[in-house]
Formats: structure tokens, C-alpha cells, sequence
């Protein structure tokens, strides 16, 4: 009797009116821990002075960006992050606790809005599967069918879960005051744009998110493929978007000392500390800080890139219908910017940001890994990213569990993200076949 209520309840709590609850609940929880750390949890100063610091600069009327910095080095950031921390400094008066009441706002809407993210792709596994029928997998069970749907929704709400369990995702945020967790808020945002099918919109959000910190550019090759998938015609303008909003943003600058904004702005060939690297401790130091090592990874970046695209190109040039599921958009984008961090010449602990939100997406709908690999993965890089200092085990756990995940998302033919997607245009296309037979 027990059982069989259990089992009603697995079935009945996957329908859709439910998944509003479980987010609910989810942020709910997420509000109650997220006041929890701030005033337990005591705050670590990292580059919050800094970053005052540089604002200082700014508002004393320096525009020259060689010459504005803080005590952790030069402005190494766009004109969007002066106009942010320059609002938080006039906001909290450089008050620490009202800063992290105010990154609390910032990790909320990250939160609420990757888990919108991951609630359209939900919504998608279940459009998928309604257009099928029932498979010989759907096993009745004393009456009750446990369908493949009932299994999905619940596996990926497992994923969805994963979003809130990060000691190191909630210290970015409340207790160092990174400027990567704003950023990573914006760029979640314009990706619900894109989802949505507002793409203008979308640019230009996506461009702000690109104004804070430049890293969001790793997104800009699945962003490039998706405008030209969606509408060719529309690329170009959309892309002049992108740039007038970097041009207005950053005029200021640019009209004064146009090429030390663009180099300290955009600064790709920036030195890093090998002290402070996450993924790459096992490697000697003068390796790591090594020019043949920079060109090395940034070939391998841009080889697995070309890989990637040209076999999404493949798939998508296959179906007679060009409109871009919700789930394809994300998967681009998402994949695009960890084929980046994979090649990255360093991590530090504040770019986990950059795509932990994204990894029980790519662990769940990417690969066809196993529950316990799939969270033995994300384990080892949650893992990696919690031991301070780095050690050269923890970098290799991080690029084994990297690689691990990485090599089916570029390689494997054909992702499971595109399997029900694939199938469902299958079976319109079956059906638009019937009609046409029929009309003649």
C-alpha cells in the first residue's frame, strides 16, 4: 500500500503544476541559506577594496587606463564594471555587509534565473516525449506505468538541485564580492532572451554582461553560430548591436585614450600568477608562464571549436525545420564556453562561476553517463575548486573530470540534447509526409 502510494506520487509530482513548487522550494531554500552564510559566515576581503579603489580613480576623473589601479594590480576590466561598482560605492557608502545584502539580490537572480534556464529545458524533455508513444520501456508497475518521461523529469530535477548545493558558487557571491557573479547574472539573463526568442534584446544584454568582464566573450562563437542559424539576414545587424552598445559604454574612454582602453579593457594576452591557478599546478612554472604553452592551448581552443560547430552545423543543416529549440540554444552556448575553460591558461577560484551553473546541464543532457558518474564528476570539480591552496592532485582531478565531460560534448556524433528534438521533428515530418500523399 506504501509503496504503491509512493509510486503514485513519483508519477503525479512530475506533471508540470509541480515544477513551479519545486523551484519555490528551491529558492526558497536558497534565500534561507544564502541570510545563513552572510551574517554566519564571516567575510574574506579579496578585491572589494580594489575595486574602490579603481572606482576612485575613475571619479577623480582619470580615464587613462594605464593609470588607474588598486592594490591588487591595473584595471584590468571594461567601462561596465567602472558604472556598476561605481553605483554599488555611492549605494553602500563602501559599507561591506550592505554590499553583501546587495550581491545576495545579484546571486538570487542568477539562481532564479538559471533555474528558468533549466525549466524551459524541462519543459522541452516533456514536449519530446508527449509526441511519442508509449515504449516498451514504459514498465507498469501494479497498475502504474513508470514511463522513460517520469524517469527524465525526475533525474533532471536531480540536475537542478545541483545548482544550489555549491560551497564555492555561494562564496563568490556573498563572501568575496566578485565582480564574476554579476556578470555571470547579466549573461544568464540574455541567454533567457535568446530562449525566449528576443534576440535584439538578447545582444544587447549580452553585450552589458561582456562590458563587466571580457570572459563572457567564450560564449561569443556559439552566440556567432546561433544569430546565423536563426536568421543570416539579421546577423550583421544584430552583431552591430553588440558593438555600438561596447562603443556608447566605453566612449568615454575611447574618445580620450582609445588604445589604452582596448588593451588593459581586452587585455588577451594578460600574464597570470601561477600561484593562484586552479587547473594547472601539476604543470612546472616556467611552462606555465611560457609563451609556446599560451599559443599551444589557444590552437587547441580554437581546433575543438571548429570540431564543435561543424558537427552542430551537420545536424542542423539535416532538419527541414530551422527554428532553434530552447534546448539547442542553451546547449550551444553552454558547450561553446566550456570548450573555453577546458583550454583556459589558468583558473582561478572566483571563475568557477563562469560555468558551474551550466555543469549539471551538460553532465545530465550532454553525455549518456551513468547517475554516480554524473555526480562523481561534478563532485571532483566542486572538489577541486574547494582546496586552497591548489595542489597538483586537485588540478588533476579538475582536468580529468574536465576532459571526462568535454570529449563527449565535441566528439560523440550526435548529443542526447538533439536525440528528442530530433525524433520529435521526425515525427512531423512523418506526418507532413502523409499529408502531402494524401493531397495527391
Amino acid at each position: 500500500m506504501v509503496m504503491n502510494t509512493m509510486k503514485n506520487l513519483y508519477v503525479e509530482l512530475t506533471k508540470t503544476q509541480y515544477d513551479f513548487i519545486f523551484v519555490g522550494c528551491l529558492i526558497a531554500a536558497e534565500f534561507v541559506l544564502g541570510l545563513l552564510i552572510i551574517y554566519k559566515v564571516p567575510y574574506t576581503e579579496i578585491d572589494w577594496v580594489a575595486y574602490m579603489q579603481e572606482v576612485d580613480f575613475w571619479l577623480e576623473g582619470e580615464y587613462d587606463y594605464r593609470k588607474i589601479y588598486g592594490n591588487t594590480g591595473p584595471l584590468v576590466y571594461p567601462a561596465g564594471f567602472l558604472y556598476l561598482f561605481g553605483f554599488l560605492q555611492w549605494l553602500t557608502n563602501r559599507n561591506i555587509p550592505e554590499a553583501q545584502i546587495i550581491f545576495f539580490a545579484f546571486y538570487m537572480v542568477t539562481q532564479v534565473t538559471s533555474l528558468g534556464l533549466y525549466l524551459m529545458v524541462l519543459q522541452q524533455i516533456r514536449k519530446s516525449f508527449e509526441q511519442q508513444p508509449n515504449t516498451k520501456e514504459d514498465k507498469p508497475v501494479n497498475g502504474i506505468i513508470l514511463s522513460q518521461k517520469t524517469h527524465e523529469v525526475w533525474s533532471f530535477r536531480i540536475a537542478m538541485c545541483l545548482l544550489c548545493l555549491s560551497k564555492r558558487f555561494h562564496s563568490i557571491f556573498l563572501l568575496r564580492l566578485f565582480n564574476d557573479g554579476p556578470t555571470m547574472m547579466v549573461a544568464y539573463i540574455s541567454f533567457w532572451c535568446f530562449m525566449k526568442d528576443k534576440w535584439n534584446l538578447g545582444c544587447f544584454v549580452f553585450s552589458l554582461a561582456v562590458s563587466l568582464k571580457m570572459n563572457i566573450l567564450l560564449f561569443a562563437p556559439g552566440l556567432l553560430f546561433l544569430l546565423i542559424q536563426t536568421n543570416p539576414k539579421m546577423t550583421i545587424p544584430r552583431l552591430a548591436i553588440c558593438g555600438f552598445t561596447q562603443l556608447i559604454l566605453g566612449a568615454p574612454f575611447l574618445l580620450r585614450h582609445p588604445v589604452s582602453y582596448l588593451r588593459k579593457a581586452f587585455e588577451l594576452d594578460r600574464q597570470f600568477f601561477f600561484k593562484w591557478t586552479v587547473n594547472l599546478k601539476f604543470l612546472p612554472e616556467d611552462i606555465f608562464l611560457s609563451k609556446p604553452w599560451a599559443v599551444t592551448v589557444l590552437l587547441l581552443h580554437i581546433c575543438l571549436l571548429g570540431i564543435y560547430h561543424f558537427r552542430l552545423y551537420k545536424l542542423c543543416s539535416r532538419s527541414r525545420y530551422k527554428r532553434l529549440s530552447p534546448e539547442q540554444i542553451i546547449s550551444t552556448l553552454f558547450v561553446s564556453n566550456f570548450i573555453g575553460i577546458c583550454c583556459a591558461r589558468t583558473l582561478h577560484y572566483q571563475f568557477y562561476s563562469w560555468y558551474f551553473s551550466a555543469l549539471p546541464y551538460l553532465l545530465w543532457r550532454e553525455t549518456s553517463y551513468s547517475l554516480p558518474v554524473r555526480l562523481l564528476l561534478f563532485g571532483c570539480i566542486e572538489y577541486a575548486f574547494l582546496i586552497f591552496p591548489a595542489t597538483p592532485m586537485s588540478s588533476l582531478v579538475l582536468q580529468v573530470a574536465h576532459w571526462t565531460l568535454l570529449i563527449p560534448l565535441v566528439l560523440i556524433i550526435q548529443p542526447r540534447s538533439t536525440r528528442l528534438e530530433d525524433d520529435s521533428l521526425q515525427q512531423k515530418e512523418i506526418k507532413y509526409n502523409n499529408t502531402s500523399q494524401k493531397r495527391h
